[in-house]
């Protein structure tokens, strides 16, 4: 049976590139790949002289409003891109013919070549993971979903450096007509995304990356079955099923690791991680579990990505340049949307993507009203959003505290590379887990006693708590435990 691997290069074959455009500056070398709004060409820049990747819109897709919007969402890519794990931008213009095209760092292989192809080693894997994790977690901060979350869209840098690509342009060009398009590739998509229930959220984003995980780890997407049906239409009705995810056969995988990622492809999205930066410590947890150094996660800190004020260009807004200079608005974090019936963060993509194989569709729907911008002072809004946070936490877990023993004794340590709390575990039953929440986090599940976590992310001060969770209910929250790292 054809795989989708072999089946991505035959559909590539059903249709040349399209003519190169000319490049002031640039000259043409040859076509790296085609996608679905979108073709990849090799060319060689004069100054500074260097090989670059160019993605040109297709000819026929391009009007005045899409070019704008392209621009705009091209302008919000390249300030996510200071990021170390996401793809470099180098230039976003409109060439001579009309056609919108985009110049980024060339990279020679990517991920999407190489897990059918190869058996990834785990520790690779959970590296990679962090890294490209703590993309996504920034562009969520920073009301941004990226949409297009796989394999495919790993590449890797010639210095061996996994970078994200692709923050999709399929709802940009939709946009241009008045409509909201998802790039939907089947293997990927959360069973909310595949029944259109919603065009995205950050739980949404976290199926997504779980199933990248799993199949940079088992070699296939979550819901392909080897030897069955895996076109889309079938692994589509898998992941809408009740079924659910298969275990990995790897012998080398943690259960630990195995249950995070069976978290992260819950078919009910309350089930999953709130965030990819939960998932994200369950990670580190398995590093430090297998005696590796934890991966540093690299999350945006000093500033926020004003995405609304670039939406408000896309559309149009010609004073929308005059609002975001104004002083008063640096204070400020972006503004997310946020899901009506989850408060999940809902914001716009942010380029454009290819499709992948024949399980890559486009889906248009009307385009959402939008709604009414919420804001957050930096400092103050943080801190009430802990305090209240703080709040439900207390009552969330003190419901069915009496029988759940509370964790006491607490202890630290730290050393040159790494803090390190313990406490006792005899109190685990069975079926019983650790919930660990890390700075007021929403909060991570073990078995073990243990953390360790990179001295390096936590330079000054960490503080943890942990509760006992037994039968879905929670026990009464531990005391914080601090330490201190180097001033």
């Amino acid at each position: 049976m054809t795989s989708s691997f072999e089946l991505e290069f035959s559909i590539m074959g059903r249709r040349l590139p399209a003519q190169p455009p000319v490049l002031p500056g640039y000259t043409y070398l040859r076509a790296l790949g085609v996608g679905g709004f979108a073709d990849v060409y090799l060319y060689e820049q004069a100054l500074p002289r260097r090989q670059v990747a160019v993605k040109v819109l297709l000819p026929g897709v391009s009007d005045e409003a899409m070019r704008r919007m392209f621009l705009v969402e091209t302008t919000l890519m390249a300030q996510l891109s200071s990021h170390p794990a996401v793809l470099t931008v180098y230039e976003a213009n409109v060439a001579s013919d009309g056609r919108p095209y985009l110049v980024m760092e060339h990279c020679p292989t990517g991920y999407g070549d190489r897990f059918r192809a190869e058996n990834l080693s785990l520790d690779e894997v959970l590296a990679t993971a962090i890294a490209t994790g703590g993309v996504l977690e920034t562009a969520h901060r920073s009301g941004i979903l990226h949409r297009d979350i796989k394999p495919a869209n790993i590449l890797t840098t010639a210095y061996g450096k996994p970078v994200v690509a692709d923050f999709g342009i399929a709802s940009t060009v939709a946009q241009a007509e008045g409509m909201q398009a998802v790039g939907l590739s089947i293997p990927w998509s959360a069973p909310e995304i595949v029944s259109g229930e919603t065009t995205g959220t950050i739980r949404s984003e976290v199926w997504a990356f779980a199933a990248t995980v799993y199949a940079l780890l088992a070699g296939r997407s979550p819901f392909e079955i080897p030897g069955k049906d895996n076109s889309s239409d079938a692994i589509a009705k898998r992941i809408l099923s009740r079924e659910r995810v298969a275990r990995i056969e790897r012998n080398d995988i943690p259960e630990e690791l195995q249950l995070a990622l069976a978290r992260g492809l819950s078919k009910n999205p309350d089930a999953r991680p709130e965030s990819v930066l939960d998932l994200l410590r369950t990670l580190q947890l398995v590093e430090s579990g297998l005696g590796l150094r934890p991966s540093p996660v690299d999350i945006l800190q000093s500033r926020a990505i004003d995405s609304e004020s670039f939406e408000r260009e896309a559309r149009g807004d010609d004073s929308a340049l005059e609002r975001r200079n104004d002083p008063t608005r640096r204070a400020r974090t972006t503004r997310v949307r946020k899901d009506s019936r989850r408060g999940e963060t809902t914001g716009s993509a942010s380029a454009f993507s290819e499709s992948d194989a024949a399980q890559t569709v486009l889906r248009a729907a009307p385009v959402p009203q939008p709604r009414r911008p919420t804001r957050l002072l930096i400092g103050l809004g943080m801190l009430s959003v802990v305090l209240i946070g703080g709040a439900a936490v207390y009552l969330a877990t003190s419901r069915g505290s009496d029988e759940i023993p509370m964790v006491t004794g607490i202890e630290s340590a730290v050393t040159a590379d790494s803090i390190s709390f313990a406490w006792p575990a005899e109190t685990l039953t069975d079926d019983d887990e650790f919930l660990v929440r890390i700075d007021g986090g929403s909060g991570i599940r073990q078995r073990a006693g243990t953390l360790d976590l990179a001295r390096s992310e936590y330079p000054r001060r960490v503080c943890i708590t942990v509760t006992v969770v037994r039968n879905g209910s929670n026990g009464p929250v531990s005391r914080a435990a601090c330490a201190r790292g180097s001033e």
